[in-house]
């Protein structure tokens, strides 16, 4: 099947039209130079809490790590992390941390033994630029003189939000591409992955958007979205070793510009749509997403079967970059939870802290339970403490869980400083603060009994005093005892955005 008969039976006609917003912006707009280098470079001799936003200038060399505590004897494995590093080259200083080219950060564990080891992800966009030694292409918000043309989004693909596995690979993902290969041993890049290789789809889905936050199936199934700047949503379902099964297009109406995250339950995908819209007045295309309260939250409910919308709910203004879970009633009722933000400021956020404005650096989101019920009502709850950075076990992705893990900030930090667990039906918290000083990272749940309750929670914490970064390993049943294990690299890492642990 060609591409373009493929994009024409779903409604969208031209190859070019499946560009991003932002990288067709790139490849138009004349070019508004801003050098905030200096500025940020000011900041952070005043704010130390800034590090976790510099640049990083070269890969991170094998490193075995000092361990405090006694590592599980049943966590064997690797623990992958990504995002950004590449803030900065030459005197051009990117103007939002979205923007920064892809790091990835592997922990090896094994043996009571932790070796780091952390590298660029060599995309093409990297790759030439490394050579150039300088930015040769404008990003959404940073444009850059003399810029060379975006001819698809993947000439700019940055790979530098999520990793996750797929068969015996890794796959790097970005918003607005394809999925980015990655070599799990020598993390070296392998490809852009042409999703429709060796399927029907053939080359139609290559280089189409592909969201960095799938959901893995407890059958292995991967399923994934990609928003197209018209409204249409193209859902994916892949197979565990990565080869599509089925496709769909959603019309979706929606023109917010940004849709980072959905969810699936056993029956369903569920889209989620932001009380978002896109003020073409103001130049940058992060900066130019806006937040209308006029605007109900959405959510289409979508078969699995038929990639169809079976229902359409509208719910209170919103915008929530990340959800936990859902799960689906035998009557049909659906609960679902989400980090919920007032506002949408939290995007601006990550625009301010890499210009060093910290006066305008803490947002925060709070635990939000929805049940939608089949006649179109819904009710909703907030609970708990601030929230980002929510994870359930991985084997009740779709199916009802108790525990809800997330992040909190007790104070007004510029990052998370807490780690806590929420139990869904009792309400029951559990904490573990971290202190003021430290910017604490998204934990993974890691349960190797497949039992929910038990198990672990892995994640990385920046220690601002000391600029050095922990890697922390809590009993998930315990998290206010502290950490079972802590192990310290001798240098800090940027602060990153997503990962996932993978056994031996």
């Amino acid at each position: 099947m060609q591409r373009r008969q493929f994009l024409k039976g779903m409604g969208i006609i031209g190859a070019s039209s499946m560009l991003p917003g932002a990288v067709n912006a790139l490849a138009s707009s004349a070019p508004t130079v801003v050098n905030i280098k200096q500025q940020f470079n000011q900041a952070l001799a005043q704010h130390p809490e800034l590090i976790g936003f510099a640049n990083v200038d070269a890969n991170f060399e094998p490193q075995p790590l000092t361990i405090e505590g006694r590592i599980p004897a049943d966590l064997q494995g690797v623990f992958y992390r990504n995002g950004p590093g590449k803030y900065e080259r030459g005197d051009i200083r990117y103007l939002h941390a979205f923007e920064g080219d892809g790091m990835l950060q592997r922990f090896e564990i094994s043996d009571q033994k932790i070796v780091h080891r952390g590298q660029f992800i060599n995309t093409p966009k990297f790759a030439k630029e490394q050579q150039a030694q300088q930015f040769v292409y404008s990003g959404p918000d940073t444009k850059i003189a003399h810029a060379l043309p975006v001819t698809s989004a993947d000439t700019v693909n940055t790979a530098n939000t999520n990793i996750i596995a797929v068969g015996d690979d890794l796959w790097a993902l970005w918003e607005a591409g394809s999925p980015t290969q990655i070599d799990r041993d020598t993390m070296q890049f392998t490809q852009q992955v042409n999703l429709g290789a060796g399927s029907k789809y053939d080359n139609s889905l290559q280089g189409l958007p592909f969201s960095a936050h799938p959901k893995v199936d407890p059958n292995g199934d991967i399923w994934n979205f990609g928003l197209h700047p018209s409204g249409q949503v193209v859902i994916y379902q892949l197979a565990a070793n990565g080869k599509v099964k089925n496709v769909g297009l959603i019309n979706s109406q929606y023109r917010g510009g940004m849709l980072h995250d959905f969810l699936i339950t056993d029956k369903s995908v569920l889209i989620i749509l932001p009380s978002l819209f896109v003020d073409k007045a103001i130049e940058g295309n992060f900066a130019r997403t806006q937040y209308n309260s006029d605007i109900p939250m959405s959510v289409l409910v979508i078969n699995k079967q038929s990639l169809k919308v079976t229902k359409r709910f509208e719910l209170p203004a919103g915008f929530a970059f990340h959800y936990g879970n859902a799960w689906e009633e035998a009557n049909g009722t659906i609960h679902f939870d989400a980090s919920l933000y007032p506002n949408v400021d939290v995007l601006h956020k990550l625009a301010n802290v890499m210009q060093g404005k910290m006066s305008q650096a803490s947002v925060k989101a709070q635990t939000a339970l929805f049940s939608l019920y089949i006649d179109g009502t819904y009710d909703m709850q907030t609970v708990g403490d601030s929230s980002e950075f929510p994870r359930v076990c991985d084997h009740l992705v779709g199916l009802k869980n108790q525990y809800l893990y997330h992040l909190s900030a007790k104070s007004s930090s510029l990052w998370s400083d807490t780690l806590s667990s929420l139990h869904i039906d009792s309400g029951a918290t559990q904490h573990y603060h971290f202190g003021d000083d430290y910017l604490v990272e998204e934990h993974v749940s890691v349960c190797p009994k497949g039992v929910e309750g038990s198990g672990y929670l892995m994640g990385t914490a920046l220690h601002v005093p000391t600029k050095r970064t922990c890697l922390n390993i809590f009993a998930a049943n315990d998290l206010a005892a502290g950490p079972l294990a802590r192990a310290w690299l001798p240098y800090h890492l940027p602060l990153g955005f997503h990962g996932n642990f993978m056994a031996s």
